[in-house]
């Protein structure tokens, strides 16, 4: 996977991670919400239930034993706390209301499904259920007078509890909302800005690159940037710089080495060749650059016959990938042979070629010939004096 590749999923990842836990706060607020909504309510009810069977120590009797105050409490208790309250005995007998024209005193509340208030009539447990008739969700909590002797119930219209808390978190919903969308633009923002600074850097050292892979030595990077793709464009131009002035150098040597160079690719084309060489085949270099080597080179075994087919050391090197050197004649444009050291060294790039060096004998091979034409003379001077010796006569 390319590195820009890996940024995008980085912040796609970190962007959705970030929502996730906006989300999940959102939903974990939301149910600790009614939670604690449920436990307000039940804790409102426990403490009307108390205050209902509270005795005084004067001897005041409770609110229970006592009908229009309990009525004049819980209108008080509707208007203060804006809520409906109903009072049961243990047998579901409505005591006292507030607010809710449905029911009258002396009726019994049968509106809770699966017997809930019987339930907690029962068992002390405060239960919520939904009264089907208003659609409304009801709490009952259980009166006790004396502790753990359940005498009745208090049922609290539980919505308007849990509206109110649902109010009170919901500017901390919108913020932590509001948070985790700004964060996922913020996220985003930075991967754009990220993303077309290092698409910019990235290119600019990709054209570079390119340009001095296919030989262009001139290619320099131009930047003004501080950050790292800064520091890489200026090595890259120093590199450049190093490279131009080492192929320069290598060019100079190859133009004046006496030794003829060419350079042949994998498929045994000339891609380059020095005036030397040019001189030694007898044609201009720009006419030898492109062709193929055997078009533009003829040679020869040492004594002047034809090479086996594959059998010349430039042969053997492209054919093998190995070094091989050998003495071969050389047939030049004009019809001239020129004795020639050829020595083929093939190239480690994955496209093959080679580097044939073609090193002119012929001075050598003439020097050769005046020795052997001077030792066959001393030769002859010899066997000459010897005749005369053996004619001489003897005194």
């Amino acid at each position: 996977m390319r590195i820009k590749s890996q940024i995008i999923l980085s912040m796609v990842a970190a962007a959705a991670l970030i929502g996730l836990v906006g989300g999940v706060a959102i939903f974990t607020q939301i149910a600790a919400t009614k939670s604690l909504g449920l436990t307000e309510a039940t804790n409102v009810a426990r403490e009307l239930a108390d205050t209902i069977v509270f005795k005084s120590t004067d001897g005041t009797p409770s609110l229970l034993e006592r009908p229009e105050a309990l009525k004049q409490f819980m209108v008080n208790q509707h208007r203060r706390l804006h809520r409906d309250f109903l009072v049961l005995d243990s047998n579901k007998i409505i005591l006292a209301h507030a607010a809710d024209e449905e029911h009258q005193v002396g009726e019994k509340f049968d509106h809770d499904p699966g017997n809930a208030i019987g339930q907690t009539l029962a068992d002390g447990i405060p239960r919520r259920f939904v009264d089907p008739e208003e659609v409304n969700a009801i709490l009952a909590v259980p009166i006790e007078h004396p502790e753990d002797t359940i005498i009745g119930a208090v049922l609290l219209e539980y919505d308007p509890v849990l509206h109110a808390a649902e109010q009170r978190t919901n500017s901390l919903l919108w913020l932590v909302g509001l948070s985790a969308a700004a964060a996922v633009l913020v996220a985003v923002g930075f991967a754009w800005l990220l993303l077309s600074r290092f698409g910019s850097g990235l290119r600019d050292m990709m054209r570079g690159m390119e340009a001095l892979a296919k030989g262009n030595a001139m290619a320099r990077i131009s930047h003004a940037r501080n950050d790292e793709f800064g520091q890489l464009a200026d090595g890259f131009n120093t590199m450049a710089d190093q490279l131009a002035s080492a192929r320069a150098h290598v060019e100079d040597i190859v133009e004046t080495a006496a030794e003829g160079i060419a350079v042949l690719d994998g498929d045994g084309r000339i891609a380059s060749a020095n005036p030397a060489a040019a001189t030694m085949i007898g044609r201009r270099a720009d006419k030898i650059v492109g062709q193929q080597w055997d078009s533009v080179l003829t040679v020869r075994d040492p004594r002047g016959g034809a090479f086996a087919a594959g059998a010349s050391p430039i042969e053997m090197a492209l054919a093998t990938g190995r070094r091989h050197q050998g003495e071969v004649r050389l047939t030049r444009s004009d019809g001239s042979h020129l004795p020639v050291i050829a020595s083929c060294s093939p190239l480690s790039r994955s496209e093959g070629g080679l580097v044939l060096t073609l090193n002119d004998i012929s001075e050598l091979r003439r020097a050769e010939g005046v020795v052997n034409e001077r030792a066959d003379q001393l030769a002859l001077l010899n066997r000459e004096l010897h005749e005369k010796s053996e004619t001489r006569p003897v005194w």
